[in-house]
C-alpha cells in the first residue's frame, strides 16, 4: 500500500511540469490567440503530454516496457484522457459560470485519477514486453 501510495505521489509530482505546460499553453492561446477556452485546453492538453510520457517511463514507473508496446498504449490512454479533459472541461465551464480556470483546475483532478491507473496498470506495466514490474 505505501509502495502504491509513493507511486502516486511521485505520480502527482512529475504532472506537475505537464500541467505547467499544459496550463501555460492554454493561457496563452486564450490571453493572445483569442482562442475559445475547450480548444485552448486541448491543445495545452497535447503540450503537456509531450512532457508527460518520459517522466513517467523513467522516473515515476522506471519502466522496463519496450517503447513500441508503453508508446501506442500512452497514445490510446491519452486519446481517452484527452476526450475526458475536454468533456469535464466543457461541462463544468457551462455548468459552473465562472472563470475557466477554476473549471481546468477540477477537469485535472478528474483526469489525474484516471490517467494514473491507465499508467500503471496498462502502459507501463513489464507484462506484455518481457520487462519488470513498475517499482
Amino acid at each position: 500500500m505505501f509502495a502504491e501510495l509513493r507511486r502516486f505521489i511521485l505520480y502527482s509530482v512529475a504532472g506537475v511540469a505537464a500541467v505547467a505546460t499544459h496550463y501555460g499553453v492554454m493561457v496563452a492561446l486564450v490571453t493572445w490567440a483569442n482562442l475559445p477556452e475547450v480548444a485552448a485546453s486541448s491543445l495545452g492538453f497535447l503540450a503537456g503530454a509531450c512532457v508527460k510520457y518520459p517522466l513517467n517511463y523513467w522516473t515515476v514507473f522506471a519502466s522496463r516496457q519496450r517503447h513500441r508496446i508503453a508508446m501506442p498504449r500512452f497514445v490510446l490512454a491519452l486519446a481517452v484522457s484527452f476526450a475526458l479533459n475536454a468533456l469535464v472541461f466543457a461541462v463544468l465551464l457551462r455548468a459552473l459560470d465562472v472563470h475557466y480556470m477554476v473549471s481546468q483546475v477540477l477537469t485535472t483532478g478528474v483526469v489525474l485519477v484516471v490517467s494514473y491507473l491507465l499508467a500503471r496498470y496498462w502502459i507501463f506495466s513489464g507484462r506484455d514486453g518481457g520487462g519488470q514490474e513498475p517499482v
